[in-house]
């Protein structure tokens, strides 16, 4: 589990800090990275590495009275099953949150009795933990080189593309886009699921929903929550076969398509 701490007050971001840790400890929990920030870009900086991820996020930050709802909505955007629990010293907030639409796990009140508080952390993470998304390694996609290191969820990605910098590559997913230095060769060697349809082009054919073999096209399962238009990307010439026969063997497509 990944636990991200947002917390604009020193004293309190060693509080909550200490407390996690220890109950992790106690608990026997996993904390694989846990992240202590007053900074909300760098807490979504980091986040967007993993999934499925535990948030503490302190509501009014900075003189914000709001900024951690609208932290919360960022990270709904590629986290959908994470949980976020909001902290503040504000009790009156709490139906503020549910406007949001976030799908907060829990509502933590500050106090003075350090003993309630860890008490409502080690629930918390108890839940958590019991409620943490379970799935199999090939599930997920993990990159690891010398210039960058993230995991998403397999079945999220659409496809990898270059770019105008030589040597960095772009994947586009369901929830996000996100760059890094790579090649298309490494990647494609990663997965069977993934195939090189294009000089520039690595699609994930488990997201492909069919081929316009006149205007050398693939288009792919539209993201029913987004509402955006289904996305296409070019496939060359030579490899169309070889690309329809992978497809055919999965049997993604409709005859039609074909």
């Amino acid at each position: 589990m990944n636990i991200f701490i947002l917390e604009d007050q020193f004293i309190q971001q060693r509080i909550m800090e200490k407390l996690v840790r220890k109950a992790c400890e106690e608990l026997g929990i996993r904390c694989r990275n846990l992240v202590v920030t007053a900074k909300p870009d760098l807490l979504l900086l980091e986040s967007k590495a993993c999934a499925n991820n535990l948030y503490f996020l302190d509501i009014e930050i900075s003189g914000c009275e709001t900024k951690g709802l609208e932290v919360a909505r960022e990270i709904r955007k590629y986290d959908a099953h994470g949980h976020i629990v909001f902290v503040t010293t504000h009790s009156h907030l709490s139906p503020v949150t549910f406007k949001y639409k976030v799908a907060a796990l829990d509502f933590i009140v500050k106090v003075a009795d350090q003993d309630e508080l860890e008490l409502k952390i080690r629930e918390i993470l108890t839940i958590a933990d019991e409620r943490k998304t379970v799935v199999d390694d090939n599930d997920w996609f993990v990159f690891d080189n010398k210039f960058t290191k993230f995991q998403i969820p397999f079945n999220s990605i659409y496809y990898f593309e270059t770019t105008d910098i030589p040597h960095k590559i772009r994947l586009v997913s369901e929830n996000r886009t996100l760059e890094f230095y790579g090649d298309l060769k490494d990647i494609e060697a990663k997965d069977p699921r993934l195939f090189r349809c294009h000089r520039a082009f690595i699609v994930n054919l488990m997201k492909v929903e069919s081929i316009d073999k006149t205007k050398k096209e693939i288009i792919f399962q539209g993201n029913l929550n987004s509402g955006e238009p289904k996305r296409m990307i070019p496939a060359s010439r030579q490899l169309l076969k070889q690309l329809l026969e992978k497809i055919g063997d999965r049997g993604l497509l409709h005859q039609s398509n074909f």
